[in-house]
């Protein structure tokens, strides 16, 4: 069993040795996987059309701030489908006073897009429960 003296004559010896394989020589040259993040966060076309767009029933604020204002962990993505593009928000609401995860995706097609699906849970919702969760995303924005 080591004493206290041990343990600390241990720790001056290895902590050099230590040191010495963090640091590194500003003259080494090698590529960092890690330096350029703008792949990884970008979004598509397609996502920011949704996501910068005003809904007519919420001329105030745009599709990306009512995400933002009234869910958390949001995310975006896009998904061919047959009639053109989906796009789907993703993020967690209360729902009767619970936590749950939304799912709403929006097809596009051409230049415009329709809110077509939400899902709560994984549990498909109909359009009425779509819209009104729309107008509470809208409302959360005041």
């Amino acid at each position: 069993m080591f004493t206290a003296r041990k343990k600390v004559i241990t720790l001056v010896m290895l902590l050099p040795l230590i040191l010495a394989g963090c640091s590194s020589s500003s003259d080494e040259s090698f590529d960092d996987p890690f330096t350029d993040f703008s792949d990884i966060f970008s979004e598509s076309a397609n996502v920011s059309s949704v996501k910068d767009a005003y809904l007519g029933s919420c001329p105030t604020a745009t599709l990306g701030e009512m995400a933002d204002a009234f869910m958390s962990g949001v995310s975006w993505t896009d998904f061919p489908s047959s009639g053109g593009t989906i796009v789907e928000l993703t993020g967690e609401i209360s729902y009767d006073g619970y936590p749950a995860t939304a799912q709403i995706q929006f097809e596009l097609s051409g230049g415009s897009f329709e809110a077509v699906y939400l899902g709560i849970n994984d549990v498909d919702q109909n359009r009425l429960t779509l819209s009104a969760l729309l107008g509470k995303m809208c409302d959360a924005t005041y």
